[in-house]
């Protein structure tokens, strides 16, 4: 069994230590984290493998552990644009769209969120950093049609960095708080990515 002490390590590490554990073979892990965010992350990250994963906390920090089985089952993809394997991503940076008149642009990312929600074409997942975070917040009017969004099957990525930075990391109403490493594997393995 290999154990792994990130407590102290910044996103994503401990995702990256737990990732390169796994590539080099390990197949029984225990990864002590001192956060939440980190607990999250490292959890849902070794789900993704296939991995078995149990969850202890002790005096404030987080006792992670995997255990691999070869031919365990990944998680499935699922289905975007109506197309078996394609992943289409929608990046918001911003919490309105386009430039000029912010009052415009507010009204523009409604509209389009509420587009989306319609199509029959729904992307793989949204990621949201920067100032998109904000369309995540709780209260935002943006938070009901992010909802339906997951309800319909669209996963919502949510910066952790980012909802740090504007001290909201308590009131995410909607999504995934998540952290760069799977934001960067997103992103690398879309097959289209649309900036907004």
């Amino acid at each position: 069994m290999e154990e792994i002490d990130a407590r102290g390590l910044a996103c994503p590490a401990p995702v990256v230590k737990t990732r390169d554990a796994l590539k080099k073979g390990a197949r029984e892990i225990v990864i002590l984290v001192d956060n939440p965010t980190a607990r999250d992350n490292v959890s849902r990250f070794a789900s993704s493998q296939g991995c078995q994963v149990e969850v202890q906390e002790e005096e404030g920090d987080f006792r992670i552990s995997i255990s691999y089985s070869p031919g365990a089952e990944e998680s499935q993809v699922c289905e975007t644009f109506g197309e078996t394997g394609e992943r289409a991503v929608v990046v918001l940076s911003e919490d309105v769209m386009g430039r000029g008149e912010r009052e415009l642009g507010t009204i523009l990312i409604k509209a389009f969120l509420n587009t989306l929600t319609e199509s029959d074409k729904l992307p793989w997942r949204l990621v949201l950093f920067n100032r998109g975070v904000l369309l995540a917040e709780e209260g935002a009017d943006t938070v009901p049609t992010l909802r339906r969004l997951e309800d319909l099957g669209v996963e919502i990525l949510v910066c952790g960095t980012c909802l740090d930075y504007f001290r909201i990391k308590e009131k995410v109403g909607v999504g995934t708080v998540s952290n760069m490493y799977d934001i960067l594997t997103t992103l690398v393995t879309a097959t289209n990515t649309v900036s907004i």
